[in-house]
């Protein structure tokens, strides 16, 4: 996992998901999710808001390739993050985010298109939990693998 055509395919999985719930998620947009405080609508902003990871894990191997070279500002806790991307998107229809997703879909696949496989194979840290992963996979764990969870408490919310 983590070549071109498994990170592709692995997006390609999240949108044939998504085709498949769309109706169902634009008549329960304000459904809460079984766990936690968020909506159906709340999980879609923060699918929207990392639908195209490419750049932010590029960054990071530009980072880890010159670890002298100015370092971005410390992230905030997950938490805030998730937040801000929900608070930032309150104004969007549920179309609208569903839209977002897949245009960043669309975006990050393009951007795929052009890194070099030997990119994709180098190990980075893992930036959360200590470690390292390919680039590749890292685009996998953290794109599709980790919308998959979030479409599970969505379809969830759904029945």
């Amino acid at each position: 996992m983590g070549r071109k055509q498994d990170i592709v395919e692995a997006i390609n999985t999240v949108d044939a998901r998504l085709a498949t719930l769309h109706d169902r998620i634009l008549a329960s947009g304000e459904a809460p999710l079984p766990e936690g405080t968020w909506r159906v609508r709340d999980a879609l902003s923060h699918l929207a808001a990392r639908a195209n990871g490419v750049a932010r894990i590029m960054a990071r191997v530009e980072a880890a390739a010159n670890p002298q070279a100015a370092q971005p500002a410390a992230p905030r806790n997950v938490d805030e993050i998730n937040a801000g991307q929900v608070e930032e998107r309150t104004s969007k229809t549920v179309a609208e985010l569903l839209e977002e997703i897949r245009t960043g879909h669309a975006a990050a696949i393009a951007a795929i298109a052009g890194i070099d496989d030997t990119v994709l194979a180098r190990e980075i840290p893992l930036g959360f939990r200590p470690g390292e992963a390919a680039v590749g996979e890292l685009m996998v764990m953290g794109g599709a693998r980790h919308d998959h969870g979030h479409l599970d408490q969505i379809e969830a919310a759904l029945k």
